[in-house]
């Protein structure tokens, strides 16, 4: 079902890389919650994860 299924793209600053950047992320509904499944960074793996202000663009999707 398309509704499933959400791809956005995110703009903004990566600490990591020094540089402004758009992330690519792709979400699934599970029990009627949107969540993170996929995205084109480090995310998770990132020294930076924790203060992500780019990802956490995506995340405020979850809510």
């Amino acid at each position: 079902m398309q509704d499933d299924y959400k791809e956005e793209a995110y703009s903004g600053f990566c600490k990591t890389l020094n540089e402004t950047r758009t992330v690519f992320c792709e979400f699934e509904r599970k029990d009627g919650k949107l969540c993170l499944t996929q995205a084109d960074c480090a995310y998770g793996t990132c020294p930076h994860t924790k203060t992500c202000l780019l990802m956490n663009q995506a995340l405020k999707e979850e809510e």
